[in-house]
């Protein structure tokens, strides 16, 4: 498919994140939707609004309400960000190095 406008307003999927992909799977009865951030996007932290170096990114998928009698499931690739929360004590290197 090469109209990805129509799945970017049915999924409300604003700017700095972009569908980048649509592929259906007909046979399957469904459609994935492959969402990506634009390259010049800054990640932001969603816990105090700083922005952060990403590190890497973290591939997932959910499903979402049907489209065109389709199941639909969204296909992204999550950033991961070095951040220490407000308040922790502990800077981000020593919060990755314990999560690790």
């Amino acid at each position: 498919m090469r109209d990805k406008e129509p799945y970017r307003r049915i999924l409300g999927i604003q700017a700095p994140c972009e569908v980048s992909e649509i592929e259906p799977e007909l046979k399957a009865g469904e459609v994935k939707v492959h969402v990506g951030q634009k390259p010049e996007a800054r990640q932001i932290c969603p816990k105090c609004g700083a922005c952060c170096p990403g590190y890497d990114r973290r591939p997932r998928q959910w499903r979402h309400l049907d489209t065109c009698r389709l199941k639909t499931l969204l296909v992204a690739e999550l950033p991961r960000i070095r951040c220490a929360e407000p308040g922790s004590g502990f800077g981000a290197l020593y919060e990755a190095l314990v999560i690790d």
